[in-house]
Protein backbone atom coordinates (compact mmCIF):
# COMPACT_ATOMS: atom_id res chain seq x y z
CA UNK A 1 0.00 0.00 0.00
CA UNK A 2 3.08 2.80 0.90
CA UNK A 3 4.47 1.40 -2.58
CA UNK A 4 0.88 2.64 -3.88
CA UNK A 5 1.05 5.91 -2.26
CA UNK A 6 -1.38 5.53 0.85
CA UNK A 7 -0.66 7.48 3.11
CA UNK A 8 2.06 8.92 1.69
CA UNK A 9 2.81 12.94 1.31
CA UNK A 10 5.85 14.55 -0.28
CA UNK A 11 6.71 18.17 -0.42
CA UNK A 12 10.28 19.48 -1.82
CA UNK A 13 11.71 23.43 -1.41
CA UNK A 14 14.68 24.83 -2.81
CA UNK A 15 17.76 24.17 -0.78
CA UNK A 16 19.09 27.21 1.18
CA UNK A 17 21.58 29.06 -0.05
CA UNK A 18 23.21 30.32 3.32
CA UNK A 19 22.50 29.31 6.83
CA UNK A 20 20.19 32.90 7.93
CA UNK A 21 17.61 31.07 5.35
CA UNK A 22 17.11 27.97 7.01
CA UNK A 23 14.52 29.81 10.22
CA UNK A 24 12.39 30.58 7.01
CA UNK A 25 12.30 27.07 5.28
CA UNK A 26 12.11 25.44 8.40
CA UNK A 27 8.98 27.47 9.65
CA UNK A 28 7.82 26.56 5.84
CA UNK A 29 8.18 22.62 6.27
CA UNK A 30 6.66 22.55 9.42
CA UNK A 31 3.52 24.11 8.17
CA UNK A 32 3.57 21.70 4.88
CA UNK A 33 3.42 18.62 8.15
CA UNK A 34 0.76 20.67 9.60
CA UNK A 35 -1.36 20.97 6.83
CA UNK A 36 -0.38 17.13 5.66
CA UNK A 37 -1.31 15.93 9.07
CA UNK A 38 -4.50 17.65 9.13
CA UNK A 39 -5.83 15.86 5.70
CA UNK A 40 -4.69 12.52 7.44
CA UNK A 41 -7.52 9.71 8.72
CA UNK A 42 -7.58 9.03 12.28
CA UNK A 43 -9.27 5.65 12.86
CA UNK A 44 -9.66 4.53 16.26
CA UNK A 45 -7.27 7.34 17.29
CA UNK A 46 -4.28 6.33 15.37
CA UNK A 47 -2.68 9.38 14.42
CA UNK A 48 1.02 8.64 14.10
CA UNK A 49 2.87 9.85 11.49
CA UNK A 50 7.03 9.13 10.08
CA UNK A 51 8.96 12.32 9.03
CA UNK A 52 11.93 12.14 6.46
CA UNK A 53 13.49 15.17 5.77
CA UNK A 54 16.48 14.73 3.10
CA UNK A 55 18.91 17.18 1.02
CA UNK A 56 19.17 16.22 -2.87
CA UNK A 57 22.24 17.54 -5.44
CA UNK A 58 21.30 18.79 -8.55
CA UNK A 59 21.66 15.45 -10.03
CA UNK A 60 19.13 13.96 -7.67
CA UNK A 61 21.90 12.25 -5.20
CA UNK A 62 20.89 12.46 -1.49
CA UNK A 63 23.73 14.17 0.18
CA UNK A 64 22.35 14.59 3.54
CA UNK A 65 18.94 12.64 5.65
CA UNK A 66 17.12 12.34 9.15
CA UNK A 67 14.58 10.19 9.74
CA UNK A 68 12.14 11.65 12.65
CA UNK A 69 10.89 8.29 13.14
CA UNK A 70 7.38 7.59 14.23
CA UNK A 71 5.78 10.70 15.98
CA UNK A 72 2.52 12.05 17.36
CA UNK A 73 0.82 15.15 15.44
CA UNK A 74 1.62 16.66 18.26
CA UNK A 75 5.32 16.88 18.21
CA UNK A 76 4.78 19.47 15.62
CA UNK A 77 2.36 22.14 17.45
CA UNK A 78 4.32 22.34 20.25
CA UNK A 79 8.81 23.46 19.43
CA UNK A 80 9.78 20.22 18.92
CA UNK A 81 9.07 19.17 15.63
CA UNK A 82 10.33 22.69 14.69
CA UNK A 83 13.75 22.40 16.30
CA UNK A 84 14.37 19.15 14.90
CA UNK A 85 13.40 20.62 11.54
CA UNK A 86 16.17 23.10 12.53
CA UNK A 87 18.50 20.75 13.46
CA UNK A 88 18.86 19.25 10.10
CA UNK A 89 18.77 22.00 8.36
CA UNK A 90 21.67 23.00 10.37
CA UNK A 91 22.81 20.11 9.87
CA UNK A 92 22.82 21.15 5.68
CA UNK A 93 25.79 23.79 6.87
CA UNK A 94 28.21 20.60 6.78
CA UNK A 95 27.35 19.66 3.20
CA UNK A 96 29.33 22.25 0.51
CA UNK A 97 27.03 24.72 -0.97
CA UNK A 98 27.16 23.52 -4.54
CA UNK A 99 26.28 19.88 -3.34
CA UNK A 100 22.76 21.61 -2.08
CA UNK A 101 19.89 21.78 -4.34
CA UNK A 102 16.46 20.58 -3.26
CA UNK A 103 15.30 19.88 0.12
CA UNK A 104 12.55 16.92 -0.01
CA UNK A 105 10.56 15.45 3.02
CA UNK A 106 8.20 12.83 3.38
CA UNK A 107 5.72 12.08 5.54
CA UNK A 108 3.90 8.77 6.20
CA UNK A 109 0.54 8.52 7.85
CA UNK A 110 -0.33 5.49 9.61
CA UNK A 111 -3.83 6.57 10.28
CA UNK A 112 -4.48 6.12 6.11
CA UNK A 113 -2.50 3.34 5.97
CA UNK A 114 -4.75 1.38 9.15
CA UNK A 115 -7.84 3.16 7.31
CA UNK A 116 -7.25 1.55 3.87
CA UNK A 117 -6.13 -1.88 5.66
CA UNK A 118 -9.71 -1.19 7.59
CA UNK A 119 -11.57 -1.11 4.38
CA UNK A 120 -10.05 -4.52 2.88
CA UNK A 121 -10.79 -6.43 6.06
CA UNK A 122 -14.52 -5.43 5.14
CA UNK A 123 -14.58 -5.89 2.06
Amino acid sequence: MIRAGVGVHEASWEAPARRGATELLADEIVEWIQGAMAQMRRPYGIDHVAVALACKDASGRIVCSNSFGVIRPTEFYGEGGGERVRAFLDDLSAVPGAERAEVVAALLSLGDLAYEIELGEAA
